[in-house]
């Protein structure tokens, strides 16, 4: 933790509220950046905006242009953008409803390009910028705990997030993502503690993975330290995608 690395720097973070926007949002308040907070729960938001002193939050519905425009038009700065807003579904696709369907691109993927495009405007103003995307490891395998609606959308995240790093490169803006494996986040609250025990089990470095374990991730990203980084994925995992999904137990009992 540097307490300077974001010193006059407009930081904003979508679904801030919660989980690994809340931690990451924490984390650039910590070492100096002006916190922008973007979520659609008011009440979770004004919480967290209470712990961030100087902080200012926005209810944002990230689906939607108009709500983004809306809030983007009340800042005259943008140095670091975290697209961190997401929802998971768990249907499969025999059982999946059309509107489930639009509901996690809509937020997953849609909510992260417009973002993504409404700070660029302020980012080329200001001669660059960073966003950081939150993907996933279902950006790279299988969902754990999603359906093939959340994994489609953590994909496409990742590839959203090199072309629009070409694309923005020459404006000095980076653009870079984070994937994390299992997390204990608002995501995980109604797992249960065998599942939540088995789960370590099989992660290599023998637990989930935190909020903070991807904030810290995230923060690096969106630094000078990362000043020659875009276009990349960083993945926060603990192992699980060198795996090949057994645990140590069952691994070394089937080799000498």
């Amino acid at each position: 933790m540097r307490p300077d690395r974001f010193t006059g720097k407009v930081c904003v973070v979508t679904g801030g509220a919660s989980g690994i926007g809340a931690a990451a949002a924490k984390g650039f308040a910590a070492e100096g950046g002006q916190v922008i907070l973007f979520d659609r729960n008011e009440i979770e938001l004004q919480s967290v905006e209470k712990q961030i002193p100087g902080s200012k939050g926005f209810v944002v519905d990230v689906s939607s242009k108009a709500s983004i425009e809306k809030a983007f038009k009340q800042l005259n700065a943008v140095h670091v953008l975290v697209n961190s807003a997401g929802v998971i579904g768990k249907s499969t696709l025999k059982n999946m409803a059309e509107e489930e369907w639009d509901r996690v691109l809509d937020i997953n993927l849609k909510g992260t390009a417009l973002c993504t495009q409404a700070a660029a405007v302020l980012m080329r103003k200001q001669g660059g910028g960073a966003v950081v995307n939150v993907s996933s490891m279902a950006g790279k395998r299988v969902s754990f705990a999603g359906g093939i609606h959340y994994t489609a959308s953590k994909t496409a995240v990742v590839g959203f997030t090199a072309h629009a790093a070409f694309e923005l490169a020459p404006n000095r803006i980076r653009v870079c993502a984070v994937c994390p494996g299992p997390t204990t986040s608002g995501m995980t609250k109604q797992t249960t503690p065998e599942r939540l025990k088995s789960t370590a089990a099989k992660i290599p470095l023998g637990r989930w993975v935190s909020s903070e374990d991807v904030a810290n991730a995230i923060l690096f990203l969106a630094s000078d330290d990362a000043a020659m980084c875009t276009g990349c994925t960083l993945d926060v995992d603990g192992g699980i995608l060198v795996s090949n999904g057994s645990s140590y137990e069952e691994y070394f009992a089937n080799r000498t």
